[in-house]
């Protein structure tokens, strides 16, 4: 079936990606939605649109949509300096220990629940290869999905094709689960209370900004940003070859950069931060409108119910693990869905989760954990994967 929004239509697809964007933030902010989170309601937006057919689906990955590929190259790398302005280093290093440790175990636990659903459910012979690509997807992304599925020669079975597809689409699902857990109030109150006083918020001096002065503040951020994406574009790559890694390090280089520039000059993006942060979180929701663009129903429905099953099992054994484990650290809930959320769909989604639950001192270890699922992905999927052969 023809999508009624042809892929060409940039403009108009952009308007639907920006109006389920505007919902969720309006909606957040007046309580239209009583106590579920915007982020959710956005994702939600874009999985009815695309499985009604009326925009075309982000998950397809023979479609060319220069709409969604604006959103993937520029706008998600050009937000992530923006939600950093007030990074504090110290904070950094004070948080980011137990959530890096956290990180690791949910890893263990994506490895456990592959293991178990390998041995519950009948793949057949392919079915390590199976585990391999989610593993290596649920730790890292789809870098190392496809890494996996290379180094097993998985590419070309009929099975590679559904797996994408509930890679793409399932794990959607997970994220408008996974995001709803902290507004249900009964497994919240079981979790360590939120302590918000490492937190910045924006504009705390509450200075007022004349016109003027607030547009030469927004040239500012705006430039910064852009200075931090052309490093990280053009040094990403190089750092690649000095590396020997085809991992994508633009991200690492463009947060690298930023948190930099940030803890040289506290004061200035401190001062900065009230338009930067803003300006930052309008972005990354319209990314999450296309994540549930990503979330194709009808397709997910025709692929294999053993496939789907297995990605349930792997991402049940990983949840329970993880807030288990976040219990006993004395983790707050908000923690342990950043971290699940670095490990399940990576950096791109991990940020934007830290910065809508106001946790802006966990959006830089947010990043650099989920990369740090880039460089383990794929040794997992590939080990796991080949001792199950």
């Amino acid at each position: 079936m023809n999508d009624l929004i042809a892929l060409d239509h940039h403009f108009v697809l952009f308007f639907i990606l920006v109006g389920a964007a505007f919902i969720g933030i309006v909606g957040e902010y007046k309580k239209w939605f009583g106590k579920i989170s915007g982020a959710i309601i956005t994702i939600i937006i874009g999985a009815v649109f695309t499985t009604l057919n009326i925009i075309p689906s982000a998950s397809e990955q023979t479609l060319d949509v220069p709409t969604y590929n604006f959103v993937y190259g520029y706008i998600i790398p050009f937000s992530i300096p923006l939600l950093l302005f007030s990074t504090n280093i110290s904070n950094i290093i004070k948080q980011s220990g137990k959530l890096l440790l956290l990180f690791f175990i949910g890893s263990i636990g994506v490895c456990i629940g592959a293991v178990i659903g390998y041995y519950l459910l009948s793949l057949g012979e392919q079915g390590h290869k199976l585990a391999g690509v989610f593993i290596g997807t649920y730790t890292g992304g789809s870098v190392n999905f496809m890494s996996v599925a290379a180094a097993f020669d998985f590419l070309s079975d009929p099975l590679f094709a559904t797996a994408v597809v509930v890679d793409n689409t399932f794990t959607n699902l997970y994220f408008m689960l996974i995001f709803s857990i902290p507004g249900i109030r009964w497994i919240a109150s079981k979790f360590t209370p939120v302590d918000r006083k490492f937190e910045v918020t924006a504009d705390p001096q509450g200075t007022d900004h004349d016109a003027v002065g607030s547009l030469v503040d927004l040239i500012s951020v705006l430039f910064i940003a852009s200075l931090c994406c052309a490093i990280g574009f053009a040094a990403g790559p190089i750092l690649g070859q000095l590396l020997n890694t085809e991992i994508n390090l633009d991200i690492l280089v463009i947060t690298l950069v930023a948190v930099t520039l940030v803890n040289v000059f506290p004061k200035y993006f401190t001062r900065l931060d009230y338009i930067a942060f803003p300006i930052g979180m309008a972005l990354m929701f319209i990314f999450l409108a296309t994540i549930g663009a990503a979330c194709d129903l009808i397709a997910l429905i025709q692929s294999s119910i053993t496939t789907i099953l297995f990605a349930s099992i792997i991402l049940l054994v990983h949840l329970i693990i993880i807030l288990t484990a976040g219990k006993i650290m004395k983790m707050n809930i908000y923690e342990i869905v950043i971290a699940s959320l670095a490990n399940i769909g990576g950096p791109s989604i991990s940020a934007p989760a830290a910065a809508s639950y106001g946790m802006k001192r966990l959006v830089t270890p947010a990043i650099l954990i989920a990369i740090l699922g880039y460089v383990i992905g794929t040794l997992l999927g590939v080990g796991v994967g080949a001792l199950l052969k």
